[in-house]
C-alpha cells in the first residue's frame, strides 16, 4: 500500500499493527520526520516513510495499492496524471468534484468497484474505490455514483446537495444534477 499525504501516517501504523508492510509519504520532510516520531518503534519494520511529490515507487516496485484521501480531486487527478505506473486499487477520498473524479479515472482506465459516503465533523466525503479496467456509465452513474455502500448516508449526502444547489439561481447545469440527485434520494 502506498499512501500519497500520508499526513500522521495514521493509516500505514494502522496497517504495520496487522502485519502489512507499507509506504508513508508526503511532499515536505517535516511532516515525515514528524510521522516516523509519532510511531511505535515496533511499527517502524512495517512502514517504509518518503518524502516526495506524488507517487514515489521505485521502478521495481509493482502491484500496490494506492490511497489518496485528504486531497481534492484535482491534487488526486494531477497525482495520478503525472506516473506511468499502474495499480491494483487506487482508493480515494474527496470532498469535491467527485463526479469529475469518476469520469477522468475512466480515461486512465479504472473503473468504480464500490462508493462509500463517510460524514464527519458536518461534512460529506466520497471514498471511491478504483480498480482497472473499463466501463460504460451513464451521465446518472457519473453524477451520484455507483455501488454505494451506505444507502441511507447517500439519501442525505443527496439531499444535502440538493438544498445546496437549489440555492444558485440561473445555472442550468446545477438544475440538471439536482433533478438527477432527486431521483436518488429513495
Amino acid at each position: 500500500m502506498l499512501d500519497v499525504g500520508c499526513d500522521q501516517a495514521l493509516l500505514s501504523r494502522l496497517l504495520a499493527k496487522r502485519g502489512i508492510y507499507s509506504i508513508a509519504s508526503d511532499l515536505r520532510s517535516n511532516i515525515i520526520e514528524n510521522a516516523k516520531k509519532g510511531t511505535p518503534n515496533d511499527l517502524k519494520p512495517f512502514i517504509d516513510f518518503r518524502i516526495g511529490n506524488g507517487i514515489t515507487l521505485h521502478d521495481d516496485e509493482n502491484d500496490y495499492t494506492l490511497v489518496l484521501a485528504g486531497m481534492g480531486t484535482n491534487t488526486i487527478l494531477n497525482i495520478l496524471k503525472d506516473t506511468n505506473k499502474r495499480f491494483n486499487k487506487i482508493i480515494t477520498v474527496s470532498n469535491n468534484k467527485n463526479d469529475m473524479l469518476r469520469k477522468e479515472m475512466l480515461s486512465l482506465n479504472y473503473k468504480i468497484c464500490l462508493e462509500e459516503i463517510i460524514k464527519e465533523k458536518g461534512k460529506y466525503y466520497n471514498l471511491i474505490v478504483f480498480i482497472p479496467g473499463k466501463s460504460n456509465y451513464i451521465e446518472e452513474e457519473l453524477i451520484v455514483g455507483v455501488n454505494h455502500q451506505n444507502k441511507d448516508l447517500l439519501k442525505e449526502y443527496n439531499e444535502y446537495l440538493i438544498e445546496k444547489y437549489s440555492r444558485i439561481k440561473g445555472n442550468k447545469e446545477l438544475v440538471k444534477v439536482v433533478e438527477i440527485l432527486k431521483k436518488y434520494t429513495y
